[in-house]
């Protein structure tokens, strides 16, 4: 079983019409109370929606919100034989199950999806490969990872990523940037004959230096939406609306310069997007009427989407 939070619009019970859907990703360590279970006005999914509905902002939509939390903190929203097949559950189950239970448009020109940092890189990576199912993708300080900043090779953190045995050893040295790529191997590179953490790593320590596992480090670079951007060019261009921001005081420095580089991708490969650097760090600037889920995600997804 998989909890789900669902928002539907105020007047969805008593309304014949059915509706269009955004599908909400959480981030790495969380899940969907994330987006719902703040008491403080504003600071959830559902006073926004009500607030932007009543005063015209944008209208009526179903949001849902799956639970995609893993126990070593999260899925990436891809199919793992070491975590299960995140990918299959989100775009044929969960689509499907809403379909069938929901007053959805069953259309992929009235479904969005949509994501938080781990989130945005699902939401991301989902739309390139499956715009039969989505037409519509917004990214909120998407985690695409890379090889650079502070996950270069040869940083601290990969180096105890690499040198790590177990997940539990990892979490005593609190490094975070490490205890992720730890996740994100187990979706990326899972091995589930490979005891204890059921995985392989890109990289070997040689001495106190890394060398690439030339193999496995080819799975990681097929996974960097900067490289699936141009295998998936074709179904990126069937998408109506791209549309992705990043914080430029973001910590996690890898994110905000692989934003960068996706944006300059889809410009030289002649993909229409839209994407935004903006003064903030990596979550200050989601929350509230002066937010960026209520001024730029909620706005971008209903203007494009088919009502």
């Amino acid at each position: 079983m998989r909890q789900i939070a669902i928002y539907l619009p105020p007047g969805y019970r008593t309304s014949a019409k059915r509706y269009p859907v955004l599908y909400l990703l959480h981030g790495v360590d969380d899940d969907p109370e994330t987006f719902t279970a703040a008491t403080t006005k504003y600071n959830n999914i559902q006073d926004l929606m009500n607030e932007g509905i009543a005063t015209g902002k944008f209208g009526e939509m179903i949001i849902v919100m799956p639970n995609e939390r893993t126990n070593w903190f999260g899925s990436f929203y891809t199919n793992s034989s070491a975590t299960g097949n995140w990918e299959d559950f989100t775009v044929r189950e969960l689509v499907n199950f809403i379909d069938a239970k929901y007053k959805t448009i069953v259309s992929a020109s009235s479904r969005a999806i949509a994501g938080h940092s781990m989130g945005g890189y699902g939401a991301i990576t989902l739309a390139m490969k499956h715009p039969e199912v989505f037409s519509i993708v917004y990214g909120m300080n998407s985690a695409l990872f890379c090889f650079c900043e502070e996950l270069e090779p040869n940083s601290q953190n990969t180096k105890a990523f690499i040198k790590a045995n177990t997940f539990e050893e990892l979490l005593l040295t609190e490094n975070f940037m490490a205890i992720g790529l730890l996740n994100l191997a187990r979706a990326i590179s899972p091995n589930p004959i490979n005891p204890p953490l059921y995985l392989d790593k890109p990289f070997e320590l040689k001495g106190n230096e890394l060398v690439r596992n030339p193999r496995i480090y080819n799975q990681w670079i097929e996974k960097d939406a900067v490289q699936m951007a141009g295998k998936y060019k074709s179904n990126l261009l069937k998408l109506k609306a791209i549309g992705f921001d990043s914080g430029d005081k973001d910590d996690s420095r890898f994110i905000i310069t692989n934003n960068r580089l996706l944006s300059k991708k889809l410009n030289t490969t002649g993909i229409p997007h839209r994407f935004e650097e903006y003064d903030g760090d990596h979550g200050n600037k989601l929350w509230g009427l002066d937010g960026r889920i209520y001024n730029r995600l909620l706005p971008f997804v209903f203007e494009n989407i088919h009502k």
